[in-house]
């Protein structure tokens, strides 16, 4: 456990369908998609990337 800290890299707007955004990537990222307000066939994704801790 403990504590990680991400980057926001991607803030966008998506198709309900569009699956291709939970693609493998070579780095840590972490993914949230959630509903947009009024726009039933749309989806808000953020896309975060793990940063290094020193």
């Amino acid at each position: 456990m403990g504590e990680r800290r991400y980057e926001v890299k991607e803030n966008k707007i998506i198709d309900e369908t569009n699956v291709d955004i939970l693609k493998n990537t070579e780095a840590n990222t972490i993914t949230l998609i959630t509903c947009v307000t009024g726009k039933k066939n749309k989806r808000q994704c953020i896309i975060g990337i793990e940063q290094n801790q020193v």
